[in-house]
């Protein structure tokens, strides 16, 4: 009887066990990313393999995640994705629940992988109907929209290799080095954070006029090398930047104009392959892959989800790899996905984008730049005042948030394993000392001043020259910063010459009363020696070229004491004005008169110096300009394809703190950049000035001629230091550069990422007879304290035929060793004509520059 008892038992165990095995439910999830930075990989295939297993599998989500459930024990998992090398793991046939994750390596598509159709390709019935419908998708066709906004940006240091491990810094975080290492799991490279930051923010978005807006409401900021202030809180904002529009022809990104795989060029730049047909977020999708026709371009290659009733941009997961012509830079991707409004236009969800920069030399490191973006609680149509646009980014005071408990409940999602590390050994790391002092370092180099509490010391560029008037020239200046006063600030600086023993000087005070409408007034006083035609105000913002003419001859040298008081003013996004009382005085170290009486000829009385005090209106419009603060110094970002016009008017006050001359200055200036399609960049300058009155040369426009090596964009550079001066003037200074158009074509060279350019300047200008006639020589009326400039050249101030316009043309490499430029330019006109010191000019000209660009 027992045995009996005992067999039913077992038999009534199997059939129960047999049972809960046939039905039961088995759960696999795990996150899929790159083994390289750790970036999730969305829309990866998931699968199973076993016997009798068919078809099961899924896809990961926009996080790179996945899970899989499913009745049927299964032998292993693998995942495949684009640009990714197909793995393999082996599944615990026991466990009911399992997390796998994959760490892929990235592989180029093979050519076998490349699908040739007779006839038409059958993606491209879908991609017009996507170009078709663009109108009825694309959020522009929104009046405005706002959303909730979450973003987290994260700079690491990666391609940590054995020989970069043995450097002094590394030595000293290596606990932080072997933690990573094991968080990222068995396939996976280390990364060691540098900086992590969270905000939440709201975003608002006006069509027409196109405006935008982004409120910083809270963020949590950890860095290296990281202070305390509000341009680092609005960077980290990213709806401002990280805004992308796949419906439009070109993507902007690191300044550069990425062609758009679902813009109007869709067809001519790139292949496109039905891969498959998915759900996404309850949208029936075409998953479509895409590669360039040239790689070397600035092009994308990835893959599309496009929704099979509406046509619209669901998902998208666009990459360039290092073969594009962009510096420095192994990988950058974008990753979209986008939410239907209840109007059919689509918003962005959720973003998320990566630049991978490249490693300088085998024994240095990478670093890597994520940013994840989540929007969420969308408002369409209902736009703000105009007024409301005023400041696009706008950082609330309470925004510094640091308790955990806020973030827990304000994040869209949950920190990863390897987020919540980050966080803890930031504050490890960046106490490190040698840390300390690269950062330190990095700041002097970017900034030009050594940074402190409350003031900076800089800038170093000015720091010592040697010239033929000065000797050794030394100059030390500081400033103040915003923790001393975020309204005043206070500027000053002194300098010496070893030769001409004379003490030169500068101070300034100005006082913030707005940053809404950025106003601020100011009083400044200088005295310097500078140079004919190479001031400060006559060669604009290019620090670099007036600090080298401060180097070697130094022809056409005055001192000159300046005091001025002034006012800067923006009432309205785009439209500023300034207005400036100035006096300045002009005492030349070289031979210079000018008559005072010019219709008694050479019997005329002359100065040999003067003064001048004049008052300066100028309008600035520049529409979409946007600024950034620094502390209380704005940044601007450039506006991009919009003119930028400035108009001046200046009126000269004779008897007006011993001033010389009443006159009158009018001058326009129109700069521009523009996309010129697949062609590349161009930009314009368009200039004109007209004084009606009578004066000395050096108060009308004398033009910036260029003798030194240096290229210079606002420099006509085959034209002698004030060789031209004209009363009336208009010039065109166009430059364009190619990009890689023509050298990514050509097989051998396209490996070094050389960039064609090319430019032109042509200048019209003129004097009145009048204006000839009071720089003749006469008989001088001589200031003992001149007797010795009298031995010195005397300049012609010559000037422009109005009938021949000044024409010079360049041509040149862009690009070369990532960092230099070389430029050969050709004067085609006044070949004859005798610059100042007798000789004659050259014909050509070849110049160099060095610049950081991507």
């Amino acid at each position: 009887m027992i045995n009996i008892r005992i067999i039913n038992l077992l038999i009534f165990c199997v059939v129960v066990f047999a049972h809960q095995s046939i039905f039961a439910q088995y759960v696999i999830s795990g996150r899929i990313t790159d083994a390289k930075n750790g970036d999730p990989l969305p829309f990866a295939t998931v699968g199973l393999k076993g016997a009798n297993i068919m078809n099961v599998g899924a896809q990961t989500n926009f996080e790179g995640i996945y899970t899989i459930k499913t009745k049927f024990k299964a032998d292993s998992i693998y995942v495949s994705t684009v640009n990714y090398k197909k793995k393999s793991k082996v599944l615990d046939k026991t466990a009911v629940t399992q997390t796998i994750d994959f760490q892929l390596q990235a592989e180029a598509k093979s050519l076998d992988e490349v699908v040739v159709y007779s006839g038409e390709n059958p993606a491209f019935k879908i991609l017009r109907k996507l170009r078709e419908n663009a109108d009825k998708n694309d959020r522009k066709r929104l009046t405005a929209f706002e959303y909730d906004s979450y973003s987290k940006m994260e700079l690491d240091v990666d391609n940590i290799s054995e020989k970069f491990k043995k450097k002094k810094i590394m030595k000293q975080i290596q606990g932080a080095i072997e933690k990573f290492e094991k968080i990222a799991g068995e396939d996976g490279k280390a990364v060691i954070p540098t900086f992590i930051s969270e905000t939440i923010s709201k975003f608002y978005y006006r069509e027409s006029p196109a405006r935008k807006k982004e409120m910083v409401l809270k963020n949590n900021i950890k860095g290296v090398g990281v202070k305390e202030g509000s341009f680092v809180s609005q960077l980290v904002g990213g709806n401002i930047f990280a805004n992308y529009d796949f419906y439009d022809n070109f993507v902007p990104f690191l300044g550069k104009d990425i062609i758009s795989p679902t813009g109007n060029n869709w067809k001519g730049t790139y292949s496109w392959y039905i891969a498959d047909t998915t759900n996404v977020d309850g949208h029936i999708c075409y998953g479509m892959e895409f590669d360039p026709k040239n790689n070397k371009d600035l092009v994308f290659e990835g893959k599309a989800f496009i929704d099979t009733t509406s046509f619209a941009l669901v998902q998208i997961d666009a990459s360039i790899g290092k073969q594009a012509n962009i510096n420095f830079i192994d990988k950058i991707k974008i990753s979209q996905e986008m939410e239907q409004t209840p109007e059919g236009a689509w918003l962005p969800s959720k973003t998320r984008f990566l630049i991978d920069v490249a490693e300088i030399s085998k024994s240095s490191a990478g670093m890597l730049l994520k940013m994840y973006i989540s929007n969420k609680n969308f408002v369409i149509n209902k736009p703000k005042e105009l007024s409301f646009y005023d400041l696009p980014i706008e950082v609330a005071e309470d925004s510094k948030e640091t308790d955990p408990k806020y973030w827990l409940e304000a994040r869209h999602e949950s920190l990863s394993a390897q987020d919540i590390l980050a966080e803890k050994l930031i504050d490890t790391i960046r106490n490190v000392p040698i840390v300390k002092t690269y950062v330190e370092i990095a700041e002097i180099i970017a900034s030009g001043y050594k940074r402190f509490n409350k003031f900076a010391i800089g800038p170093y560029i000015n720091l010592f020259a040697v010239n033929a008037e000065e000797g050794l020239r030394t100059r030390f200046g500081f400033k103040t910063l915003s923790n001393f006063d975020k309204k005043l600030i206070l500027k000053g600086w002194l300098g010496f010459g070893t030769k001409d023993l004379i003490l030169k000087y500068g101070g300034e005070v100005d006082y913030i009363l707005s940053r809404r409408h950025w106003t601020m007034v100011g009083i400044k006083h200088s005295y310097d020696i500078e140079r004919l035609s190479l001031t400060p105000e006559a060669i604009g913002d290019n620090k670099i070229f007036y600090a080298f003419t401060r180097w070697g001859n130094f022809s056409g040298p005055f001192y000159r004491r300046e005091s001025e008081v002034f006012l800067k003013t923006e009432p309205t996004k785009g439209i500023s004005f300034n207005v400036a009382l100035t006096t300045r005085n002009f005492d030349p170290l070289f031979n210079f008169q000018f008559r005072t009486q010019p219709e008694l000829g050479i019997k005329s009385p002359t100065l040999d110096g003067y003064d001048d005090s004049f008052i300066t209106v100028e309008a600035r419009f520049a529409k979409g300009e946007t600024y950034l603060m620094d502390g209380n110094e704005r940044v601007s970002l450039g506006a991009r394809r919009i003119p930028v016009i400035t108009l001046t008017y200046q009126h000269g006050m004779k008897g007006v703190l011993g001033s010389n001359f009443n006159y009158n200055k009018f001058t326009a200036k129109i700069y521009q950049s523009f996309r010129l399609g697949n062609l590349g960049r161009s930009d314009y300058t368009i200039q004109a000035g007209y004084i009606p009155s009578d004066l000395p040369a050096p108060l009308l426009f004398p033009h910036l001629g260029n003798q030194t090596f240096f290229y210079n964009r606002a420099a006509f550079n085959t034209m002698h230091f004030f060789e031209f001066v004209s009363d009336k003037f208009v010039s065109l200074n166009y430059n364009h550069n190619f990009e890689g158009l023509l050298f990514n074509r050509i097989p051998l060279i396209r490996q070094l990422k050389w960039r064609l350019i090319a430019s032109a300047n042509v200048l019209f200008g003129s004097q009145r007879e009048s204006n000839l006639e009071l720089m003749k020589e006469a008989v001088p009326v001589i200031n003992p304290r001149e007797m010795g400039n009298r031995s010195r050249p005397r300049y012609n101030f010559s000037a422009l035929n109005p009938d021949i316009p000044y024409i010079e043309v360049g041509y040149g490499i862009d690009n070369i060793f990532k960092i230099f430029r070389i430029q050969a330019f050709h004067r085609l006109t006044y070949l004859d004509h005798e610059a100042p010191g007798g000789a004659l000019p050259k014909s050509f000209a070849l110049k160099a520059s060095v610049h950081f660009s991507f």
